[in-house]
């Protein structure tokens, strides 16, 4: 409510006091009538087909707009924008509330794994052996920070801790996403060639293809949606209907936006399996082994 009244007073302040109802959302309108009808610092009037608010108490009205936003003159631009939203609303969420900085954990799967940044190498073996992983900031899209080796997106941080699961022949980086592949981490991925081949192995459920479809969308057959052994036996016997049925959305937006016709036939096998079973997968099950017993 706080946030709805604040942009309507905002709106009637920036037009001098008087401002048409049409410019007001559903939501500021319902503030403003409630406000109104306990301050009395503000009228509502009839102007043509519409009607417009008015300020008709100058000083009590610029009270109550500067206990919803308390310092709007010592609000500094340079400021994180967290602290500038705390001036402005009391609130470090009161307005748009994300970090100039976003983190991401990377780390290799053998030694040898090497990132290139302008010709300084950074062995990324070296720093997973002595911190575990490295955190990189996706938010920098320019930094020409690239690799020769495989790079792995996964969904759950289990996979990230031991990686064990990676192809021989497919060693190199493992960046953990966390459940969903954000527009910062696509927009890094093709600010340039990151790695000759980026391998997304997500959950097989709706939110798993919808993501591999925006990343598709966004690097064309530079990304690989990756199939894990045996996926049909583990499907059928670890498959989860409760998951597949609360992310159907997620399957029809990622049918939608794929184009299908470009889609390697196993991955298109997947999908067509997934929606028979009327089941979800998660990645974790590349651990299992199944069996005949």
């Amino acid at each position: 409510m706080n946030r709805s009244l604040r942009e309507a007073l905002i709106k009637l302040e920036d037009s001098d006091g008087e401002c048409l109802g049409s410019r007001f959302t559903p939501s500021q309108k319902r503030v403003l009538e409630e406000f109104l009808g306990r301050t009395a610092c503000v009228t509502k009037l009839r102007r043509g087909n519409g009607f417009v608010y008015r300020v008709s108490n100058s000083p009590v009205f610029e009270q109550h707009l500067r206990e919803l936003r308390p310092d709007v003159n010592s609000a500094n631009q340079a400021d994180p924008v967290r602290a500038q939203n705390l001036a402005l609303t009391r609130s470090t969420k009161g307005r748009k509330s994300s970090h100039a900085a976003s983190y991401r954990l990377l780390k290799a799967t053998i030694p040898g794994v090497i990132w290139n940044r302008d010709g300084e190498l950074l062995d990324l073996w070296q720093l997973t052996s002595i911190a575990g992983a490295l955190a990189i900031d996706i938010s920098q899209n320019e930094t020409p920070l690239a690799t020769d080796s495989p790079l792995w997106l996964v969904e759950n941080q289990g996979l990230l801790d031991d990686t064990s699961w990676v192809p021989e022949d497919l060693h190199g980086s493992v960046l953990y996403y966390q459940g969903q592949l954000s527009e910062r981490l696509i927009e890094w991925l093709c600010g340039k060639k990151r790695s000759p081949r980026i391998l997304m192995f997500p959950d097989y459920d709706g939110v798993g293809l919808e993501n591999y479809a925006r990343l598709r969308k966004a690097l064309g057959e530079d990304a690989e949606l990756w199939l894990m052994p045996d996926w049909k036996r583990k499907l059928e016997r670890y498959g989860n209907s409760e998951v597949w049925r609360n992310n159907l959305k997620y399957v029809a937006n990622a049918e939608e936006s794929l184009n299908l016709d470009q889609e390697p036939d196993e991955v298109l096998e997947l999908i067509e399996a997934l929606k028979l079973s009327g089941k979800a997968l998660e990645q974790e099950a590349v651990f299992l082994v199944t069996t005949d017993n």
